[in-house]
């Protein structure tokens, strides 16, 4: 028996991923209504053991390994070709612009709809245009090319409304769509007021503030660092494990992570301001996570949405001393930390949970299929 495939969504992030829970919760919006697949890679870490929504590509390229991944990349575009060949989609959900080309040519000679979900602005957050003339020509055409199919696009989606103010024209046809978490957190929170627990979750690696907090934690009594990630900077996880309060306690999976949020005080994030998307126009998931879990953030990124919820402190990135000042507040306050986290968890109540996304994402939806003969399933 065919099965006729109304949407697939195409993304080269790790399979497991925590860019992968949003891109897992939008499918399981849309199958409500449509019949959907998801194209993957495997990028080292496995496949999840829900499949059934999932084909994926089996030739590895672990995370981090950039040459790998780079030789190996036009080979992936071309078996997503030919997966949509096959499954002749109306609407392509293409992640991020290291899956648009073949999504995009699937459009052009089949007259598909192209959905167009941008978590970054990939030039401005990975190509320094401070490192020569070569680099400065690769950031151009880069950047020209995500705002063209940016535009040409029949829906634009992106985490972050602020990301839109990052093109020339705002493209005509575009949607928000935070990476809001399921509500996972329980009524009862455990956290023990013994020792003041510092959460990092994301990349061990430089341009995340990880290597001066190390530094900065040393000098702050009763309080324990931990650290959550992919390991890409070995240097740097061999200062975390000589370092007397802090701890790598690996890479979890979400349950686990939400787990480990609900007993901390609070998560701290931070972003190398050069990243122009994340410094100026970023919205990281763990705001959100912190949000629904009750859980103070200090970060320097998305200072409007943290001034408006009020869920947060905001501190400069390569400013030690306030980053230290923070932590001690936070440390010493707990009726401050408390209020930060019930505003936090208020605002994700009211504006900032997956199914108030959801229903946008469904309504964006249904304007694309407008006057076309859809097969629920």
């Amino acid at each position: 028996m065919v099965v006729l495939i109304d949407i697939i969504l195409v993304k080269a992030d790790p399979i497991m991923d925590h860019a992968s829970v949003r891109a897992d919760l939008m499918l399981k919006s849309l199958r409500k209504r449509y019949s959907v697949l998801a194209l993957g890679w495997d990028r080292g870490e496995g496949k999840p053991d829900n499949t059934d929504l999932l084909q994926v590509f089996n030739v590895s390229a672990p995370y981090g390994c950039t040459t790998r991944y780079l030789i190996l990349l036009p080979i992936f575009w071309t078996w997503v070709f030919i997966k949509l060949c096959n499954n002749k989609p109306k609407i392509i959900h293409a992640c991020n612009l290291d899956t648009i080309l073949p999504c995009f040519l699937y459009k052009m000679l089949f007259k598909a709809k192209l959905v167009f979900d941008m978590h970054d602005r990939y030039a401005m957050s990975y190509i320094s245009r401070n490192r020569g003339l070569i680099f400065n020509v690769l950031y151009r055409m880069v950047n020209s090319l995500e705002e063209n199919i940016a535009n040409k696009a029949d829906l634009l989606i992106s985490v972050y409304h602020k990301i839109f103010e990052t093109f020339k024209e705002k493209p005509r046809n575009c949607i928000e769509i935070m990476v809001a978490p399921e509500d996972l957190r329980t009524n009862s929170l455990k956290r023990d007021s013994n020792i003041f627990k510092v959460l990092f979750t994301g990349h061990v690696r430089a341009a995340r503030g990880l290597d001066s907090l190390l530094d900065i934690m040393m000098d702050i009594d009763k309080t324990e660092l931990l650290i959550v990630g992919r390991v890409e900077d070995e240097i740097l996880l061999k200062k975390i494990k000589q370092s007397s309060n802090s701890k790598y306690l690996g890479f979890l999976n979400h349950y686990q992570l939400v787990n480990l949020e609900i007993n901390s005080d609070v998560l701290i994030a931070l972003y190398d301001a050069d990243l122009q998307t994340q410094h100026r126009y970023g919205m990281a998931n763990k705001i959100l996570e912190a949000m629904m879990c009750s859980l103070p953030i200090i970060t320097n990124i998305a200072n409007e949405f943290i001034k408006e919820t009020e869920c947060g402190v905001l501190v400069e990135y390569d400013n030690d001393k306030q980053i230290k000042e923070a932590i001690i507040t936070l440390r010493d306050n707990p009726s401050v930390r408390e209020k930060l986290g019930q505003n936090g968890r208020k605002a994700f109540e009211e504006k900032y949970n997956w199914p108030m996304m959801e229903e946008k994402l469904l309504k964006s939806y249904e304007s694309l299929f407008t006057h076309r003969d859809i097969k629920r399933p």
